[in-house]
């Protein structure tokens, strides 16, 4: 048997999944102590279960971290026979190399944690660097999201996929191969108090309808900066296509006041986006499929 537990920050998804693949979905119960630690307890013993726990790691991600840890923990002392873990968003992804001095490679040290606590096999969506992968030693299926994007946006004519910044490159050609589509890339640097500049745009982007892709919007900066430009190259229209809506501090509002026609996001992260300017495609689907596969379901 098989069954859904579900962190409290991905309860939508994991009922979703629940529906979609004809398994139990379970409530742990996620209470504080006095002095805020967390207190998770399972409903019941899951004696020689597959278990699948949904849990994206975002904001407070620190919470959500141990929160899931310790749902993994109590599942395997539970008698659970697998432990599968779905993080949708995985939080520290982007912490994949010492960037400062002295400093800890946290991408690193989270895969550590999850594979100490218990888990068999991890499924994410778009993490930030195909190397991160590497610091697990248990199976890892990240999920990549072009051809599932590229279905929501293949009505879009005359496109230009745009990639925001020089690391991002991998990712727009791959949407472009697929779309058919015109690549351009923008060059963006940062100052010596980490704000990002733009100055020019490699390719042809004048009357034509940009997609700007990237896996994260956190503060907004960047998309926001480089639809400006864009506009100021005389570009036709701007969209936005995003893994991981974070939407840190004014982000939202920065985006719906920046020159961009739709911004499409996913729902890896639990968010209030009731505004036209956002689309909210749902990737349970893709997540169910992954799982049958993985799970032989």
């Amino acid at each position: 048997m098989t069954k859904i537990i579900c962190g409290t920050n991905c309860k939508k998804i994991a009922y979703s999944l629940s529906a979609c693949l004809n398994i139990e979905c379970v409530e742990a119960i996620v209470t504080r102590f006095a002095d805020q630690e967390l207190r998770v307890q399972l409903p019941y013993c899951l004696y020689e279960e597959d278990v699948i726990i949904v849990q994206s790691t975002c904001n407070p991600a620190n919470d959500h971290l141990i929160e899931l840890l310790l749902l993994i923990d109590a599942v395997r002392r539970a008698g659970s026979r697998r432990v599968v873990s779905i993080i949708p968003y995985f939080g520290y992804s982007r912490q994949d190399r010492p960037v400062y001095e002295w400093g800890p490679i946290s991408a690193r040290l989270v895969a550590t944690m999850l594979e100490a606590a218990g888990a068999d096999h991890l499924i994410t969506l778009d993490l930030h660097s195909k190397q991160v992968e590497g610091f697990f030693k248990i199976g890892v299926q990240n999920v990549d999201l072009s051809k599932f994007f590229a279905l929501h946006l293949k009505n879009f004519q005359e496109i230009v996929v745009v990639s925001p910044d020089v690391g991002g490159l991998v990712r727009a050609r791959k949407l472009a191969e697929i779309l058919k589509a015109d690549l351009a890339i923008i060059n963006k640097t940062r100052n010596n108090h980490n704000f990002c500049e733009m100055s020019t745009i490699v390719g042809n982007v004048f009357e034509k309808n940009c997609l700007i892709i990237d896996d994260i919007i956190d503060t907004g900066e960047t998309l926001c900066k480089a639809a400006f430009l864009l506009k100021q190259h005389n570009a036709k229209s701007v969209q936005v296509v995003a893994s991981h809506a974070v939407l840190s501090f004014q982000a939202k509002q920065k985006l719906i006041e920046a020159p961009i026609d739709t911004i499409f996001v996913t729902n890896s992260i639990s968010q209030n986006l009731n505004h036209e300017r956002f689309t909210v495609l749902d990737i349970t689907p893709i997540l169910a499929e992954t799982v049958k596969i993985l799970m032989r379901l």
